[in-house]
């Protein structure tokens, strides 16, 4: 049984603090889980502060966290806003505290002044591409209803002109399946050196997905089969592949049995009106029927232990736990997966303290069967040289 959690088990403990600059995004993803990305609001840069200063006030930071700018469009946001912001958290942060920021984006809004504001601030970029136009525009269009491709590479390029590192993630969906050849000629040509795949998941608004069908699990391998292929012709890294023998080389901690997003306060999350979330990211500004907001309280009121004691965190810790036991008990790819992820379980199975998703069968099961499969191999493979030699 997972030990009731005190306020002192959690120093130290949060490696991701998710700031929501604003919800608004200017494109609408067809698989987006976020309720509220039409809405124009700013997160005030004195919640920034508070929020720093509350990550480590209540002894949950550590010296290498960093911040992620996300859960909305970050690029849609001024940079001189940006600059304050930084400013903010650089002053409500200790001293020993190395600034470390991240944005996730479309790339669309991406130009020669974002370079040199990204390399200024040494800022970790990541962009999200789902593969040739074909297949991006399927799913990212603009609210127009046309496709966003054509102006993420536009984005792209500058990142290129102005030799800004960016990594690059592709949301699977059932279309992608069948064109594996075609991402990872199209990530080749575009300079693209690591990529992350993520599949198209259940969760938040996003109540279907084209990958929960019959037969996707076998197309999903085969797919991710070919994928590690050509990424190794083509010397790209893949995230997964990285995820996959971490994990195989360390067991899991007795103590912190989990993963980042079923582990209290690993991730922290807060919304631009400065409400605190932990676990999953994703549950961020949804409204649950059975567990409501899922907020537990906010960064200029509520302190950790007040959180920790409150019933909103009990209800959900209580749910996660059971599910991250039930998946230790039950399941052979635990030491991989380490008990899935609360905004899958809740979003496919109602629930938090379920078991296996359709994105723990694709995301993690097979992407771990076709890494650790080849790890095999080429032992074997060194083994019999050996013998020959």
């Amino acid at each position: 049984m997972i030990p009731v959690l005190r306020p002192e088990r959690l120093r130290g403990r949060t490696k991701l603090l998710v700031l929501q600059g604003t919800p608004f995004c200017n494109i609408d993803c067809a698989y987006c889980y976020l309720p509220d990305r039409a809405v124009k609001a700013r997160m005030p840069v004195e919640t920034i502060r508070a929020a720093v200063r509350w990550i480590f006030d209540n002894g949950l930071g550590r010296d290498d966290l960093t911040i992620i700018w996300h859960a909305g469009e970050p690029l849609t946001l001024p940079r001189a806003w940006y600059e304050e912001a930084f400013a903010a958290a650089r002053s409500a942060a200790p001293s020993s505290w190395r600034p470390r920021h991240a944005f996730q984006t479309n790339g669309m809004l991406i130009d020669d002044d974002w370079c040199a504001f990204f390399a200024a601030h040494g800022l970790r970029v990541g962009v999200s591409l789902d593969g040739p136009a074909a297949l991006h525009d399927l799913h990212r269009k603009r609210r127009n209803g046309k496709g966003s491709h054509a102006a993420a590479m536009q984005g792209v390029a500058a990142l290129k002109r102005n030799r800004i590192p960016f990594h690059a993630i592709c949301v699977v969906t059932a279309e992608t399946l069948a064109h594996a050849d075609e991402v990872m000629d199209f990530f080749a040509e575009v300079g693209v050196t690591d990529v992350g795949f993520n599949i198209e998941e259940i969760e938040g608004i996003n109540t279907g997905s084209t990958l929960a069908k019959h037969g996707s699990r076998a197309r999903f391998r085969v797919f991710f089969e070919r994928v590690l292929d050509r990424a190794a012709s083509y010397g790209i890294g893949i995230r997964e592949v990285r995820g996959v023998l971490g994990a195989a080389a360390n067991l899991p901690d007795k103590e912190w049995p989990g993963n980042d997003q079923n582990m209290p306060f690993a991730i922290v999350t807060v919304t631009h009106q400065g409400a605190i979330h932990t676990f999953s990211p994703e549950l961020a500004g949804i409204a649950h029927p059975r567990l409501g907001s899922m907020v537990l309280g906010h960064v200029g009121a509520d302190s950790l232990a007040e959180i920790v004691d409150g019933q909103v965190f009990q209800t959900l810790w209580a749910e996660i736990a059971s599910g991250l036991a039930a998946c230790a008990r039950r399941c052979a790819y635990f030491p991989i997966c380490r008990g899935g992820a609360p905004s899958n379980k809740l979003g496919e199975l109602g629930t938090c303290a379920g078991t296996e998703t359709m994105a723990c069968r694709l995301g993690q099961q097979e992407i771990a069967e076709a890494v650790l499969g080849r790890v095999l191999n080429e032992m074997g493979r060194d083994v019999v040289l050996a013998k020959a030699s």
